[in-house]
């Protein structure tokens, strides 16, 4: 058994994979043979990920806020607090906080054979995501 205490300090998301402020809270990342990772990620309103995927599928869970996660090709979703949303091997998604809201979620996946656990893609701009945020208001 490894236990892992509790690191004080969250580090900045590289704005290469995300837009604004984003921080992240490292809580596993399993010894091998496991793959497994787990991260808190804390992201301020307005702020998102770019588009990317993970070779093995992502688990968020949604622990403060509300957000917006979208697959590539299918209408954005509103998130909140509670909400657990799975990702399939492979499926280009995206996720972030709510225009006015900041959210946290923990993610969890798995790294491939080459410790590589997120494939990214490019930036979902400020225009897509206005757009895409509009359509989800009430």
């Amino acid at each position: 058994m490894i236990v892992i205490r509790s690191r004080p300090e969250s580090r900045q998301a590289p704005a290469d994979h995300f837009t604004e402020m984003v921080f992240v809270d490292e809580l596993a990342v399993a010894e091998e043979p496991s793959r497994l990772r787990a991260f808190s990620v804390h992201f301020t309103p307005g702020a998102r990920s770019a588009w990317h995927q993970h070779p093995f599928g992502q688990i968020l869970h949604v622990t403060e806020g509300e957000g917006r996660v979208q697959v590539k090709g299918e209408p954005v979703q509103r998130i909140r607090a509670g909400d657990s949303i799975v990702t399939r091997p492979g499926e280009w998604h995206w996720h972030g906080a709510a225009p006015t809201t900041f959210m946290t979620h923990t993610a969890i996946q798995e790294a491939d054979d080459d410790r590589c656990d997120a494939y990214w893609g490019h930036q979902v701009t400020d225009d897509e995501y206005r757009a895409i945020t509009a359509a989800t208001e009430d």
